[in-house]
């Protein structure tokens, strides 16, 4: 199989791999279950390059006894994983001017991108990624007949591209939304109402006065989210935008009451 074959399936599986994971992990830590992604589908980008920067990196402290591989792997992994972690966090919070986690409720973080528990959980994930799992993934990769190759490789990059734009236009579209409804918010403030009342008024649908209404209606329109934005809600329930709060929150509020009137519906 050739290098860049190899890569390219590697990342596939460690992004899938990733996902899963996350998604178990975070599932009985929310208890409820999580589609835990960036994507759509079932794969953590992250994870992908986490793989082969540690199937590439850490190869050199393996060979060793195990009682010198064991901790080298451990401790370099550690702490690639843990910078990886920390930029990825920096990289999205720059590009989308959002917070997607946050451990700041945890021991021993660090600006709530990375903290001392996860950094640990990385470590043994790497462990078994070089010491079990890469010499299993790279056997079974070769046993793909040659002529599948290409065909095989041709739909992941396909899907990986599709998937990607699908995310970022929901991105963009919601903080488009979010843009929109904090200009609302300035403008209902703008006629002297407080915030707390204005947000009690536009929830009062029994109440009559026609400059409220009309607020009601266009801030009816703004608050739907799509599928794939409440996908994100449910994915990231940490997630904070560091522009537009005022109007996610209210989203939030809107998501929460809509799972709340769809578990009431199903009673």
């Amino acid at each position: 199989m050739r290098p860049l074959e190899e890569l390219c399936f590697l990342f596939t599986i460690y992004s899938f791999l990733g996902w899963l994971c996350e998604s178990i992990f975070c599932s009985f830590l929310f208890k409820k279950l999580t589609n835990r992604g960036f994507l759509n589908g079932p794969f953590c980008p992250v994870y992908g390059i986490g793989g082969l920067l540690i199937t590439s990196l850490l190869h050199p402290f393996t060979g060793y006894p195990p009682y010198i591989e064991i901790p080298l792997v451990f401790v370099a992994g550690t702490l690639l994983t843990t910078l990886l972690e920390y930029l990825t966090g920096w990289l999205l919070e720059t590009l989308f001017h959002t917070t997607w986690w946050d451990y700041s409720h945890c021991r021993f973080n660090y600006k709530g991108r990375i903290c001392l528990l996860n950094s640990i959980l990385f470590g043994l994930l790497c462990l078994v990624a070089m010491l079990i799992l890469q010499p299993i993934l790279l056997h079974l990769l070769h046993l793909i007949p040659p002529f599948l190759r290409p065909w095989i490789l041709l739909a992941i990059v396909l899907y990986f591209l599709i998937d990607t734009l699908f995310t970022l236009h929901t991105i963009l579209s919601l903080n488009g939304k979010l843009q929109q409804i904090q200009q609302l918010l300035d403008e209902f403030r703008a006629t002297g109402t407080p915030l707390k009342a204005a947000h009690a008024a536009l929830s009062d649908y029994l109440n009559e006065n026609p400059t409220v209404q009309n607020f009601r209606e266009r801030f009816f329109k703004l608050e739907k989210t799509t599928p794939s934005q409440r996908r994100l809600l449910r994915a990231f329930p940490t997630m904070k935008p560091l522009r537009n709060t005022e109007p996610f929150l209210w989203l939030q509020q809107e998501w929460e009451k809509y799972k709340k009137g769809k578990k009431d519906s199903s009673k």
